[in-house]
């Protein structure tokens, strides 16, 4: 997919795999991305800091893929 647009973006880990799971049920190809928000001392806990928003979860599709995937994220109250 050299092509890829960003059609999701969230921090809860358990609608981003909801949204996974929505795009594998239309037949949608997607990649994806994580990132923690708190690179260093991650594993040791960061003051102050939720571990549940701790990480950003990225889903991408290919670029004729955008508008087919937000609608079925849309259309399942994803997003």
């Amino acid at each position: 997919m050299i092509f890829k647009k960003e059609v999701y973006l969230t921090r809860d880990m358990n609608e981003y795999n909801r949204a996974k799971d929505v795009l594998v049920n239309k037949g949608i190809e997607y990649t994806s991305k994580s990132n923690p928000m708190t690179n260093p001392g991650r594993s040791h806990g960061t003051p102050f800091i939720d571990a549940s928003a701790a990480y950003e979860y990225h889903l991408f599709v290919a670029s004729k893929d955008k508008e087919r995937a937000e609608q079925a994220l849309k259309m399942a109250g994803v997003k």
